[in-house]
């Protein structure tokens, strides 16, 4: 009888803490011209601790770990402006204590040079892994790595590798306006489905297409693959681990 692998959970640890630290956080009016904000710290991480165990209870694993995104990043080497959108924007107060708390007491993983969403892309699909790995975080650019996810902490989807290569190749054309990246300007999810069809093709096929959808619009295939592999969240054969060097995407023929 073939032996079970054992579940384990990658939690974006980015997103868990980011929320509650906002939530956290209550405007104090003192009179009528001071306002101020304040966030327990205790009670702050008493709900990153209880996330864990709910999502421990509603998925009904135990193991788990827990990604965080690296200060350097190497998408900014490919887009300078990756992210550039960001700069300025005020984050809740207490998140960097949450962050180091997740690195305390929760063993958080942190490679250099990457984002949470890669760290989880990585281990989910790395061959020594030996469990039955479920990716959890709200984040859709989940639906690009061949594995379990599971969205809305509650349920769990199969992701394959053609499903995982269509939404990749969606997110080449429609881009993120959040991560700072445009995508095949004007080109929304219809519009981005439209283009690729509902049919599952190989990657290289896909790839076509995008191309020639670029090409429609005055982009060269090298603009293109600019926003391709900003937009490529890594599985684990885009990473050299022995070297800490990411192998930058590209379309193998």
């Amino acid at each position: 009888m073939k032996k079970m692998k054992q579940k384990e959970m990658l939690i974006d640890g980015d997103i868990l803490i980011y929320k509650i630290a906002l939530q956290s956080e209550r405007p104090v009016k003192w009179d009528d011209n001071m306002w101020t904000l304040h966030a327990f710290e205790d009670e702050a991480v008493a709900n990153v601790d209880d996330g864990i165990k709910r999502i421990q209870r509603k998925l009904g694993v135990k193991p788990y770990r827990v990604a965080l995104t690296s200060s350097k990043n190497f998408r900014k080497d490919v887009l300078p402006s990756y992210k550039s959108n960001r700069v300025g924007v005020r984050k809740p107060m207490i998140l960097p204590a949450l962050r180091q708390h997740m690195l305390d007491n929760h063993d958080a993983i942190i490679i250099e040079g990457l984002e949470a969403d890669d760290v989880l892309g990585i281990l989910a699909t790395e061959k020594s892994n030996k469990k039955d790995s479920i990716i959890v975080s709200v984040d859709k650019d989940f639906k690009q790595i061949p594995t379990k996810i599971c969205l809305d902490g509650e349920t769990v989807q199969i992701v394959t590798e053609d499903m995982a290569n269509h939404w990749f190749m969606i997110q080449v054309l429609m881009g993120d306006a959040t991560d700072g990246y445009t995508g095949l300007p004007g080109c929304g999810i219809k519009t981005a489905e439209k283009i690729l069809g509902p049919e599952m093709r190989p990657l290289d096929e896909l790839w076509d297409i995008v191309v020639e959808a670029y090409a429609k619009k005055g982009y060269t295939e090298k603009e293109a693959l600019q926003q391709a592999r900003v937009a490529k969240i890594l599985r684990a054969e885009d990473y050299n681990e022995d070297k800490g060097e990411v192998k930058l995407w590209q379309i193998k023929r």
